[in-house]
């Protein structure tokens, strides 16, 4: 919700608050799955992924975020106040951490703040809801479908810029890497999509959409 501003123009937005500020090297943990959330975080410099790590080392990218945005606002403001993923620094970072209350006091002096960060909470519990719905499906190819579908729908086009690299993706949707290339290649060789590094082409959507009800 910060993205447009600077790390030096957040931080005289936040003049008078009470906040601290850290620094993290890549994939330095931030915070532990199943440890109290007691702060939100902004990230001024850098970025984070929200993982979850199953049994057998199997990992699950639930978000990442880049500078301005926040993390851990959901959870602090709930009623169980625990981290449901473990939070990890995907570059040198650098975060501001700022007590609820706090950012309540901000808030109350910045409507505009206020309404931005509403807005921003709401979309990220829809594109949750997004992640839970596609790591439900059973097979590969249904959850990339899904995946797939959904981007179609939010970029409206049969032209799918990729939003992430194909490892977060691998991560996103609990399948390994070398198998999630592989039913690329399966879905591009049964005419249903065709792809370079960064675009997929939707070749069949009506086909794609029966995928998600075999």
């Amino acid at each position: 919700m910060f993205k447009n501003l600077t790390r030096n123009e957040i931080l005289n937005l936040f003049k008078g608050s009470n906040y601290i500020i850290k620094h993290y090297n890549k994939d330095d943990i931030i915070a532990l799955e199943g440890h109290p959330c007691t702060s939100i975080g902004l990230i001024l410099k850098g970025g984070v992924d929200i993982k979850r790590i199953l049994p057998g080392d199997k990992v699950i990218l639930m978000s990442s975020f880049s500078k301005g945005n926040l993390f851990g606002e959901v959870i602090t403001f709930s009623d169980v106040n625990v981290y449901p993923a473990t939070v990890i620094s995907n570059s040198k970072s650098e975060i501001m951490f700022i007590n609820k209350y706090d950012f309540v006091d901000f808030c109350s002096t910045n409507k505009e703040v206020l309404i931005s960060f509403f807005n921003d909470m709401t979309n990220k519990i829809i594109e949750l809801n997004k992640a839970v719905k596609t790591v439900s499906y059973l097979s590969i190819r249904q959850k990339i479908s899904s995946f797939l579908l959904d981007e179609y729908e939010s970029q409206k086009s049969n032209f799918i810029k990729m939003p992430t690299t194909k490892t977060k993706l691998a991560e996103s949707l609990g399948v390994p890497r070398p198998s999630l290339s592989r039913e690329f290649i399966n879905m591009k060789n049964d005419n249903l999509i065709d792809y370079t590094n960064d675009y997929v082409k939707l070749i069949d959507v009506d086909k794609l959409k029966n995928i998600l009800i075999e």
